[in-house]
């Protein structure tokens, strides 16, 4: 089934995500050779296997909104390993530009869903430059980390250079992280224009109000983001902040993605969400770092239970709504098939 497709090559890249994060907590820590290899093998078979299910589905007739919701869905999720990837190699610390470099991304994934929307558009590349050579960026990535060894990789992501943007030398895993973002604004700022450009020109000013509108759940986790939590959290809890917050940011991409699949209206109001989030932040400047952490770690646990029995109950609603299953082809009371899977 093409679902299955997806799930088999979205879980050993969670595997290895879970790994670096043991094996890099701080995104400081160099990766083991192997680890390093192995991230790059998973990062190679979820970006195979994401290609081949959209293929899969239509070869066996199984495409549908579910799996056009389970596809997107995972590679929304993937976000988290991909930021996991380039930070293992650059190694940019705990700091601010570590927590833009998965916000910038995440932010970016979310209007391009967004866009898709208003358009029916699903923008995927900058010019010559889309999903899939940025993948093999990572690929290429990881496997550079693991040639040049955890010694090696460390004193080079370390290198200071000097910069025309930056007043002193900067280590050479931040440039990194600076450079990425500029990419991902850009697409961002391409995605904004269009999708305000197409809103404005269907709807006029009201649909130019109900598009920016739509964007309030976004820019207020970015706020939050940035100017409520204690900065110290940046260098003392980078990952567990990094998976909270990206959980969120998936949480909001995956409801505009359901949305967007059977033209529905996205709800701005996302405060069983969005308002935890924001007192765990104010939190985050009166509570000790021993205490913060079980704050984070049980906040990450709660917002994870939540997303996860809206995505059951979503599917479950899809499965019954559609009539076939999500992991095999085939459909309820019709062994001689129907419809499950996915479309690209």
């Amino acid at each position: 089934a093409p679902n299955l497709v997806t799930l088999l090559g979205f879980l050993p890249m969670a595997l290895s995500y879970a790994l670096v994060w043991n094996y890099c907590p701080f995104f400081t820590e160099p990766p083991p050779r192997a680890l390093a290899f192995f991230t790059a093998f998973t990062m190679f078979l979820y970006q195979t296997l994401d290609a081949v299910d959209g293929k899969q589905a239509r070869r066996t007739g199984a495409s549908s909104p579910l799996g056009q919701l389970f596809d997107h869905g995972c590679d929304c999720m993937a976000c988290l390993a991909h930021h996991s990837v380039a930070c293992m190699v650059l190694l940019p610390g705990g700091s601010v530009w570590t927590v833009a470099g998965l916000a910038g991304l995440q932010t970016a994934f979310f209007l391009a869903q967004w866009q898709e929307f208003h358009t029916g558009v699903l923008s995927t590349s900058f010019g010559p430059v889309g999903v899939t050579e940025t993948q093999f960026g990572l690929i290429f990535l990881a496997l550079f980390g693991a040639s040049m060894g955890p010694e090696g990789l460390g004193a080079w992501a370390a290198a200071r250079l000097s910069v025309p943007w930056w007043q002193e030398p900067l280590p050479r895993g931040i440039v990194g992280v600076q450079l990425w973002l500029c990419f991902v604004l850009s697409l961002s700022v391409i995605s904004f224009a269009k999708t305000l450009h197409n809103a404005f020109k269907q709807k006029g000013f009201a649909g130019l109000v109900v598009a920016l509108g739509q964007l309030l759940p976004v820019a207020a986790v970015n706020c939050v983001l940035f100017v409520v939590w204690d900065p110290a959290v940046y260098e003392l809890n980078p990952r567990k902040l990094c998976f909270l917050t990206g959980v969120l940011f998936f949480f909001y991409t995956a409801q505009m993605i359901l949305c967007s699949m059977a033209k529905m209206d996205f709800s701005a109001q996302q405060l069983p969400t969005l308002a935890p989030y924001a007192a765990v932040a104010v939190a985050s400047r009166f509570l000790s770092p021993a205490h913060l952490n079980v704050v984070l770690t049980l906040a990450s646990a709660l917002l994870g239970v939540w997303v996860f029995l809206w995505l059951y109950r979503v599917l479950e609603e899809l499965k019954a709504r559609l009539g076939i299953f999500a992991f095999r082809l085939g459909a309820p009371g019709r062994p001689d098939g129907g419809a499950d899977g996915k479309t690209k």
